[in-house]
Parts: C-alpha cells; sequence; structure tokens
C-alpha cells in the first residue's frame, strides 16, 4: 500500500493523548499524591515538556534519560519525548550508579531528568556523563536539587502549553529503548518503534478489558518495558492513571479503596 495522505497515517502512541484531551478534556487523567491532572492538562504539561525540550536543543534522534519512579513526569516523558522524534531512555531505578553510568553513556543521552530520591545514582558519576548537556531535577519528595541543573516544573513553565509540531515521519523510528538488568553482562538496550508502542498497547487494553471508566494503579515500573505499554494504554482509553512511588501493601490497598481502582499489575 502506498503511503498517502488518502490511505496511510502514522501510528504512534502520541496519538492517545490529543484524542482523549479532545474526547475528556475535563475527566481526570493523572492522581500523583495530592495533584490531579484533567486531560487537557494532561496534554498542555506534556505539549509544555516538549516545547520545552526543543528549547535546548532537543531534536529528532536525541535520547532523553529519565530516573524517575512512578510519577506524573515520567508519564508526561512517555509522550513529550516520542512527541518532538526524541528517544526516550527509562533508567531502572534498581541499578547500581556503575550500571547507570553505563546506561546514560551508552545511549548517548543528551538530557537527563532525576527526581532527587536517586540524584545518590548520578552524581558520583557527574564528570563521566560527557553528551549529558542538560540536568533537570525532579523534586517530588523534598525541594533539594542535587544536580545542576534546573527544577522540573520551573523547567515545564520555559515551554508553551499550545501544540507542538510532532516529528514522527515514519512509525518505525525508535520511540524508546529499554535496558535489560544486564544479568549476563552489561545492560542491552531494546529499541521499541512508534508502531510496535501503539498496537502493544492496544492489545493490553483489550485482553485486560480496559475503558474509560478504568482506574489504574501504578505498581509495575514505567522503566519495565514502558510499563508494559500502559503508560500509553490507560491513556488510549480515557482511563484513570493512579501513580505511585513505591510499592508498599498499606499504600496500595489505601489508593485501591480511595480511587476506586479497577486494575493493577501485580506480577
Amino acid at each position: 500500500m502506498s503511503e498517502n495522505k488518502v490511505c496511510f497515517d502514522v501510528l504512534t502512541p502520541v496519538t492517545f493523548i490529543r484524542r482523549s484531551a479532545e474526547v475528556y478534556p475535563d475527566k481526570v487523567a493523572v492522581v500523583h499524591g495530592d495533584r490531579r491532572f484533567t486531560y487537557k492538562e494532561f496534554y498542555a504539561r506534556v505539549n509544555r515538556l516538549a516545547s520545552a525540550l526543543t528549547k535546548i536543543g532537543i531534536s529528532k534522534g536525541d535520547k532523553v534519560a529519565f530516573i524517575c519512579p512512578n510519577t506524573s513526569p515520567m508519564l508526561e516523558a512517555h509522550y513529550a519525548v516520542p512527541m518532538i522524534g526524541a528517544t526516550l531512555v527509562s533508567v531502572n531505578i534498581r541499578l547500581s550508579s556503575y550500571e547507570v553510568t553505563y546506561i546514560i553513556n551508552h545511549s548517548d543521552a543528551k538530557a537527563l531528568f532525576v527526581d532527587n530520591e536517586f540524584s545518590g545514582l548520578v552524581t558520583p558519576a557527574v564528570d563521566e556523563l560527557t553528551e549529558v548537556k542538560t540536568y533537570i531535577n525532579i523534586c517530588d519528595i523534598s525541594d533539594e536539587k542535587p544536580l545542576d541543573g534546573m527544577e522540573y516544573e520551573e523547567f515545564l513553565n520555559t515551554g508553551s502549553e499550545g501544540p507542538v509540531e510532532w516529528a514522527i515521519e515514519d512509525e518505525y523510528q525508535v520511540a524508546t529503548i529499554n535496558y535489560t538488568s544486564g544479568t549476563t553482562g552489561l545492560p542491552k538496550g531494546v529499541m521499541y518503534h512508534h508502531r510496535g508502542a501503539y498496537l502493544n498497547a492496544l492489545g493490553e487494553m483489550l485482553e485486560s478489558g480496559f475503558n474509560s471508566e478504568s482506574v489504574y494503579l501504578w505498581t509495575l515500573p514505567m522503566f519495565h518495558c514502558n510499563g508494559w505499554c500502559f503508560t500509553w494504554g490507560v491513556t488510549a482509553m480515557g482511563g484513570t492513571h493512579i501513580c505511585l512511588r513505591k510499592v508498599v501493601a498499606d499504600e496500595i490497598y489505601s489508593m485501591v479503596e480511595q480511587e476506586n481502582v479497577t486494575h493493577l499489575c501485580a506480577a
């Protein structure tokens, strides 16, 4: 089939947030602590992040790394980074500083976003991260900024919430790189393209019985295979993401009751 405007459209999971912002603008999309974002607000934040990234020179083919637990910034990254044609590298927060350093260097990440709880994985090796030009501190649990860079919300405010021009020309462009845990050696990068992420996300939703009333609790790490693509799938259905920094039983039970959770991963 020829790729023309009549019969062809690039498959990308980025379309999910645009559609849900149009169809469910006032519906709660993300719950993180005491913060709640509607789909309209969620999309605006994603656009701000994408815009801010372009202003620091991030463009098609560049890598942007995140060291972050299951919080709203990590969700926003799964849309904003691929939106501008860049590649998201979500780093396993359970790895050693040595392994994290290897991943950041091996991926050639130009920008690094770090939740301040995990700054200790990075600060000892800052001088070794030769490709990183920009550091952003995600101050979720404290105001401390251990890295020489802006705070995440401050960085978002440098961008525009208006629609960003997408740089997704080929559905086989790499959207994300996920690294293995390196059980038999150094971690290895596994590439996800836009088409694969789109189809896998919808397949997960069909298999798991999601709809627009579904409420998903983030017990599965978003850094693990993009949270099995639930990062995109829940949004595709217009469901609600309930963020969870740590997998703690009391917190899980509390969220299930308070937020009327319908789905979670319990692997």
